[in-house]
């Protein structure tokens, strides 16, 4: 941990470590943990060469996908309306990263994400286009827990008003009571591990919190789709973080009993049962994201943002953190920190 507490380095250690996930994720996307071992000699432990990953191919060793740099754009909209986030904000948020991104656009973009931007440029109402269901995984995909990072850090310690954004971001592309438990799930534990008194246990129950309460507001204002109740998978994910006895043993129950898919319900109990296990270490916990196996930048940029907030930036080792500035030009993390944190301190 930081030895002196900073908005400004919790929140630029949230957005690195969530960055840092996605692109040592990149490089294992898609595979088993066994082919990971087998590709590599053995789980992960740095960032590897995604030259002949299907998913990431063409990226460098520790670039993004499209799960940072929808966060990057979403914390910069954030920022542009000065923390009160609107729904046709969010939306123009993802249009600007398709266009913004042709590497990640339409190369990366997910099974709810790809139609969502088609229509909001035909010009689809964003406050109803994230209702659309009929295709298996939309609505119930997991973007709308990877890019919702500044919906908790502009609320340290506000877990209300983190749920309240956090709809609002998911609103457009995930209209569905999964999206909404697990995007606000993950901003309450990003808003609670950005206060100085946090803990491993407090962040637990801001997440768990958060995702009962936006489950509750997703039955009275989203569509109701089919599928597990994210609630019940994050508390099993967290028990499992608990008991597991090393990385292996943690990665193993949560794909056999959780899985590692696309969906959000997987995706954001996985994130929060790593992040438990390494007890809240950022090093250790992207990397379990990365080992998981199936969408293992995802999983890892949703495990970073809670485990980068709760460490903050300085806490981080110097050369991963060079490496991933170095091959992410393109996003400022350091200015839409400074930015986010001038908002996060006015409503402290």
């Amino acid at each position: 941990m930081v030895k002196s507490y900073s908005v400004y380095d919790r929140i630029l250690g949230s957005l690195t470590v969530a960055g840092m996930g996605d692109g040592m994720g990149g490089a294992t996307e898609a595979m088993s943990t066994d082919e990971i071992k087998k590709k590599f000699g053995g789980l992960v432990t740095k960032f590897e060469d995604p030259f002949d990953n299907k998913i990431a191919y063409g990226n460098f060793v520790a670039e993004v996908t499209d799960d940072a740099s929808q966060m990057y754009e979403m914390a910069k909209m954030m920022v542009k309306e000065k923390g009160d986030l609107t729904v046709q904000g969010a939306a123009d948020a993802l249009v600007i990263w398709s266009e913004s991104y042709p590497k990640y656009f339409p190369r990366n973009a997910g099974p709810t994400t790809s139609h969502v931007i088609k229509e909001l440029k035909e010009g689809a109402d964003p406050e109803e286009v994230g209702k659309v269901g009929l295709l298996y995984g939309r609505g119930t995909s997991n973007g709308a827990a990877m890019r919702v990072a500044a919906a908790g850090l502009v609320h340290p310690g506000d877990l209300e008003g983190a749920v309240q954004t956090a709809v609002i971001m998911t609103k457009p592309s995930h209209g569905t009571q999964h999206a909404y438990s697990g995007a606000c799930a993950i901003a309450c534990a990003i808003a609670e591990a950005m206060t100085e008194q946090a803990n491993v246990f407090t962040i637990i129950k801001a997440a768990l919190y958060g995702a009962k309460r936006g489950e509750e507001i997703g039955l009275k204002e989203a569509r109701i789709a089919t599928g597990v109740r994210l609630y019940d998978k994050l508390l099993e994910g967290i028990t499992i973080g608990l008991d597991a006895t090393d990385m292996e043993d943690c990665i193993a129950k949560l794909e056999a009993r959780i899985g590692n898919g696309g969906e959000i319900q997987p995706s954001v109990a996985c994130a929060m049962g790593l992040f438990v296990f390494a007890c809240g270490d950022p090093h250790q916990t992207i990397l379990g994201g990365a080992n998981i196996g199936g969408d293992t930048d995802t999983i890892a940029c949703i495990a970073g943002m809670v485990a980068g907030a709760y460490s903050g930036y300085e806490a981080l080792r110097k050369d991963w953190v060079e490496l991933f500035e170095q091959a992410n030009p393109a996003l400022d993390f350091k200015a839409v920190s400074k930015d986010l944190a001038a908002i996060a301190e006015s409503r402290m």
